[in-house]
């Protein structure tokens, strides 16, 4: 039992010693372009963790990230690289924000109705990409990457057109608005009752209880389930998978499109929550973000959570060095990929030196 505890915070202090190394270099980067590094933290932390308000902002931010990172996690779970958590999500929103423009439902029952089409557009969006890639032994990152750009093509066409909600000149495409019973409805008068103080202008929203259910569902299936164990399986090796009797393809089939099942629900906070409305200028880059999200996360559901919030805060310090000081938020983005790095990095001189104890141990 020690050895694995011993190994475990081998394995946590990889994510850690990359994160610590990206700062060092923001700091340096910072005194480079002639800031002073006190004056760059005291604006992080104003612009993220000072208040309430920045606090539940941040969490807030964290709740499309953590979806993103959960559906390309479960995907490299079984070796599926879906890039196409982009295209997936843009396509779910839009089934969910149909379900919830066009079928007259009672609250209790539109909410749940949205979610569930949202998941079925993403899965559906998912599944051409998904048989060519067992059937037919096409590339995933491919076929994900061209319909990444099909989707989009699709629902500027169908905003714009057919499903277009605008009378008249408008600057932003638009369908109809959802209805209220389909309306996602805040929890910050909760949080209040509990202590928290969230202000009104937070969203923390039901989207924030679906990634909370849908990271336990995740987390069950992986680690509680046979058919977790089989997905484990496969992403570890397929040939050996192969060998021991697991049908690889089925398993595989069965995490595409679980994944994007979980990339429909992206969209679902500005859809439903923020907006009111569908549009095709909902916020991109998420599926990209998704991938480096479930990376730091080691692919974990735990782990995503992390990272998530992580990324939230590095968004959030990027605004608060661009308000409160003269460096740029561009910074963040090149702290954010050497992060990555570092990480990456960390986490495989971490296994060299995790597999060459227990080697020595076994001697």
């Amino acid at each position: 039992m020690k050895r694995v505890n011993k190994y475990a915070l081998y394995e946590l202090a990889a994510p850690l010693l990359g994160f610590l190394a990206s700062m060092l270099v923001l700091l340096l980067m910072v005194i480079v372009i002639g800031e002073s590094p006190a004056k760059a933290i005291n604006a992080i932390w104003k612009m993220t963790l000072a208040s309430p308000a920045r606090a539940a902002t941040l969490l807030s931010m964290a709740i499309p990230l953590f979806l993103a990172g959960l559906a390309v996690a479960l995907a490299f779970r079984a070796s599926i690289f879906n890039i196409g958590v982009e295209g997936q999500y843009f396509f779910g929103a839009m089934t969910g924000a149909m379900a919830g423009i066009y079928l007259p439902l009672p609250a209790w029952l539109h909410v749940p109705v949205v979610v569930l089409a949202a998941m079925l557009g993403g899965m559906l969006w998912a599944l051409v990409p998904a048989l060519l890639k067992v059937g037919r032994g096409i590339h995933e990152v491919i076929t994900t990457i061209m319909f990444n750009s099909i989707a989009l093509a699709l629902v500027n066409w169908l905003v714009n057109g057919p499903l277009s909600g605008v009378e008249g000149a408008s600057l932003e495409a638009q369908t109809r608005r959802i209805q209220p019973t389909a309306v996602f409805h805040k929890l910050n008068a909760g949080f209040r009752a509990l202590g928290w103080n969230v202000p009104d202008h937070v969203y923390l929203d039901y989207s924030l209880v679906i990634a909370v259910i849908a990271g336990f569902v995740v987390w069950f299936f992986l680690f509680r389930l046979r058919g977790g164990f089989d997905l484990r399986a496969v992403g570890t090796s397929v040939d050996v998978s192969q060998y021991a009797g697991i049908r690889v393809k089925s398993v595989q089939l069965g995490a595409f499109l679980a994944s994007g099942a979980l990339a429909g629900l992206v969209g679902l906070q500005e859809v439903f929550a923020i907006r009111g409305f569908y549009t095709y200028e909902i916020a991109s880059g998420l599926g990209l973000d998704g991938i480096a999200i479930a990376l730091i996360g080691r692919n974990s559901p735990l782990g995503v959570v992390f990272s998530a919030l992580l990324f939230a805060f590095l968004k959030m310090a990027g605004y608060g060095l661009q308000i409160y000081t003269k460096v740029p938020n561009s910074v963040i983005y090149v702290i954010t990929g050497l992060m990555i790095l570092f990480i990456v990095v960390t986490n495989e001189l971490v296994a060299k030196y995790i597999r060459a104890l227990r080697k020595k141990e076994a001697v």
